[in-house]
């Protein structure tokens, strides 16, 4: 199983790395107005060792290349340790399936500081829908937390304009669907605490200033991520 979750997550790197440009470009029009935007999936992997063997300079290649080399790797040792877990398969198509889905959309906020409502809105509705379904669960919980994700992110745009985007305020209720409450607080911590500690370091190196804007999602999606493989709230929290 782990052998087949590399391979499988090698290719699915591959295909979220392509949708992360294909997305865009569909949202915006881009597929009317000017088709020659539309990418092609090449595997990164595939093209740094044809690079190689030509014996290229890897220094000049391009940083989107070893981006998308990044999520290629990640992704396939995140599902070669997600397919050597003791889970259901439903329930772990559902996980590889928003895994892949957060770091798609971190991908984009990354590329092009866009979180799609194209993506977030359809998720939130399929989100109620399965947790509706789902036996034994508390939709209280889930509306809860969809609400404190609105909440607490939409308070933080308010306050500080331009910090934060509407499309980071829908993830973080996306998140807050997800999770429900209370563990929304913990996804939600984390991802704050990672955008702290990035924006930190941009500070102390000179790299930014406190009016500095920085893609959000990424963060927000990180933190949902550590938490659907490490959620230790609701040892403590629930009976």
């Amino acid at each position: 199983m782990i052998v087949s979750g590399v391979v499988v997550g090698w290719l699915v790197g591959v295909l979220l790395s392509w949708a992360a440009d294909f997305l865009p470009c569909f949202a915006m029009g881009g597929l009317v107005t000017r088709p020659e935007l539309v990418p092609s999936p090449k595997p990164a992997l595939l093209q740094l060792l044809t690079a190689l063997t030509a014996r290229r300079d890897a220094s000049r290649l391009p940083k989107s290349l070893w981006l998308s080399l990044a999520i290629e790797l990640l992704t396939a040792m995140l599902f070669a340790w997600l397919w050597s877990q003791p889970v259901p398969a439903f329930n772990l198509l559902l996980l590889t399936l928003l895994c892949s889905f957060l770091i798609l959309v971190a991908i984009i906020d990354l590329r092009y500081r866009l979180v799609l409502n194209v993506l977030v809105l359809p998720a939130a509705v399929l989100t109620l829908l399965i947790r509706y379904a789902s036996p034994g669960t508390n939709m209280l919980g889930v509306l809860s937390g969809g609400a404190f994700g609105f909440a607490i992110f939409a308070l933080a745009a308010f306050v500080r304009p331009g910090g934060l985007g509407g499309g980071d305020v829908k993830l973080a209720t996306l998140i807050g669907l997800v999770f429900g409450f209370p563990d929304v607080l913990w996804a939600l911590m984390l991802g704050v605490l990672a955008g702290g500690m990035v924006t930190a370091l941009l500070l102390l190196s000179h790299r930014g200033s406190p009016k500095s804007q920085i893609p959000y999602a990424p963060f927000l999606s990180l933190g949902a991520l550590i938490a659907l493989l490490y959620n230790p709230i609701s040892l403590f929290v629930h009976p």
